[in-house]
């Protein structure tokens, strides 16, 4: 066990002392894998804080209840306490016909007279915000106020908000097939750079074959390097990042007043950096790993 420990170990330093006798080529390196992942990264970043904005809205929707002409007082009341005490609903309002009515004669300037109108043709009703927008709940309480005694139409307005969601998921969709496109031009990449210093210490390979060493020790620290180059990335990626979301952010506040309001975005959590640092560093290890085993049998 201390021997394979070992072998690692040496591994590990031989790789960090060839990214650092050829730093430039590793710079550039880790600059294109960095520049590469903060494309996707940063698409996500933006589908992100749309998903937040529209989390935060959602329970804005409302369900429109209309009541039938010849419903009952009690009834009414009876509706309104059964509302109330869901636990899904937010907040109810209740807008009797006759309130209804005034507001629309109000804002379309008309008297019921004048227009030969004998009586209010519209319902009481009822306006209910949710605190949810689970379809199973919003389908199931539908179903509920649908079946309650009194009620003639039940309109859910919500239709907007899982259009919204919908769209934000085809993007999602896009980048993800963009970053595996891109994955597939970085292990590219990577391979060859890996290929060229498989080729740069041809005969450091040939010597230590001829002194007994095995192909698997041989490739170890080109496959370091690969690790290497890929966390180097993902640090540029997160500094990229951080960059663009600062430099997003003091524009949006200096356009505060002509926006009518502030956008600010949010960065991404510690987790998908974490995930994004463990995706290049896999990233390199196969490209190395690949690129590396094949150079090493065919010298």
């Amino acid at each position: 066990m201390f021997h394979y420990f070992h072998n690692h170990i040496q591994a590990f330093l031989r790789a960090v002392i060839r990214i650092k006798s050829n730093w430039p080529s590793s710079i550039i390196m880790i600059l294109v894998i960095g520049i590469t992942l903060c494309l996707p990264a940063t698409g996500f970043l933006l589908v992100e804080n749309a998903s937040q904005l529209s989390s935060k809205i959602e329970y804005e929707a409302e369900i429109s209840i209309f009541l039938d002409q010849t419903i009952s007082q009690d009834q009414i009341n009876f509706i309104g306490s059964a509302l109330k005490q869901t636990s899904s609903i937010e907040k109810v309002n209740f807008e009797p016909k006759i309130r209804a009515w005034e507001k629309l004669q109000e804002k379309l300037k008309i008297n019921s007279l004048d227009a030969g109108i004998s009586e209010n043709p519209l319902p009481d009703a009822f306006f209910v915000t949710l605190n949810t927008l689970d379809n199973n709940i919003v389908e199931s309480l539908h179903k509920d106020i649908k079946n309650l005694e009194g009620v003639k139409e039940v309109i859910i307005d919500s239709g907007w908000i899982k259009k919204l969601r919908s769209i934000l998921y085809l993007i999602k969709v896009g980048l993800l097939i963009l970053g595996t496109l891109l994955a597939m031009v970085l292990i590219v990449v990577i391979g060859n750079t890996i290929r060229l210093q498989t080729l740069t210490y041809q005969n450091e390979i040939e010597v230590s074959r001829l002194i007994g060493a095995t192909d698997s020790f041989i490739q170890r620290p080109f496959i370091y390097t690969g690790i290497f180059y890929g966390l180097g990335g993902s640090l540029v990626t997160g500094g990229l990042l951080t960059v663009i979301l600062e430099l997003f952010n003091r524009v949006a506040f200096k356009f505060e007043s002509i926006l009518g309001g502030l956008i600010m975005l949010t960065n991404l959590p510690p987790s998908k950096y974490i995930f994004i640092t463990i995706f290049a560093m896999a990233l390199g290890l196969l490209a190395s790993y690949f690129s590396a085993s094949r150079s090493i049998k065919t010298i």
